[in-house]
């Protein structure tokens, strides 16, 4: 779910959403948020590609995967990871206790380290200040725990609250 208000985004059928009624020449923050439905994607390959990274057997070739892959988001991949994802696999957790159920990266950034992605803190906002007609914002969507990409998204209609949060302006 993303927070745009008061402005409402229209989808079309690829996902992308606009604006209507934005003022050009003003501030806009873009933060994409999802926090449901934890265990979408989530199965015991995940458990064994994670625990394989973590022996040493695997590499896991992107930083979304590593991302993914540390749902305890302690900015690193331990067997704490593999006790949680399990815990949630098995019905003993409904959540993850530190983190969101997505994280949103933009698109745009590129890590210094792909193999150590918290090397830097990667962005999960996009701030657009004076804005013009061409601008935009592409977010890359990781969804926690699905290391192996099986998560499914639901429609991509608008809906839910939204948001956008600007400065005060006169």
């Amino acid at each position: 779910m993303f927070f745009f208000y008061p402005h409402v985004p229209v989808a079309d059928v690829t996902g992308e959403f606009g604006f209507d009624n934005l003022q050009e020449g003003y501030d806009y923050s873009i933060i994409p948020q999802k926090d449901q439905d934890y265990k979408n994607g989530v199965s015991t390959l995940d458990l064994i590609l994670i625990q394989a990274y973590i022996l040493g057997g695997n590499r896991l070739i992107s930083p979304y995967q590593l991302i993914a892959a540390d749902v305890n988001n302690s900015k690193s991949i331990t067997t704490l990871d593999l006790i949680q994802l399990r815990k949630l696999i098995l019905n003993i957790d409904i959540r993850l206790e530190n983190n969101t159920s997505w994280r949103f990266v933009d698109a745009d950034y590129r890590f210094p380290n792909p193999n150590n992605p918290w090397q830097g803190a990667f962005p999960e906002v996009k701030n657009i200040n004076n804005l013009e007609r061409s601008d935009y914002a592409n977010f890359v969507a990781i969804k926690l725990g699905d290391v192996n990409g099986s998560a499914t998204v639901e429609g991509r209609a608008a809906t839910g609250a939204f948001a956008i949060n600007t400065a005060e302006q006169a």
